[in-house]
């Protein structure tokens, strides 16, 4: 069904997101750094803290991709990624930028931009 993480790994992927957020009110967590991770068999979520209020999401099969890499073209390849930016003012996350609509490239580059500027 709807539930199946296979069918919905957004959903995993913003949960992991939403946790990662609490944690980083109450953790100095370096910028770009992976944060948390979930497993199912061979699916993996991983999230990173960019800056405040910014976090990126990973999603991929490790059968296929052995050495993701968010911040590179070629890190995503077989790769799922999202930008969430927690909305202060809504108290909720919004999605912000995905890989699959924007391309790797584009996305590689504004996750870097996020993690560094």
């Amino acid at each position: 069904g709807w539930n199946s993480p296979l069918n919905n790994p957004y959903a995993i992927a913003r949960e992991l997101t939403e946790q990662t957020r609490i944690q980083s009110m109450t953790e100095s967590i370096p910028r770009g750094e992976e944060v948390a991770g979930y497993c199912n068999g061979s699916l993996t979520w991983e999230t990173h803290y960019l800056k405040p209020d910014y976090f990126l999401a990973l999603f991929y099969d490790d059968t296929k991709e052995k050495t993701p890499d968010p911040y590179t073209k070629r890190g995503l390849k077989d790769c799922q990624a999202w930008i969430f930016k927690y909305d202060r003012r809504h108290s909720r996350l919004s999605f912000q930028a995905r890989n699959v609509e924007i391309g790797n490239k584009a996305f590689a580059r504004l996750a870097h931009h996020l993690a560094t500027e």
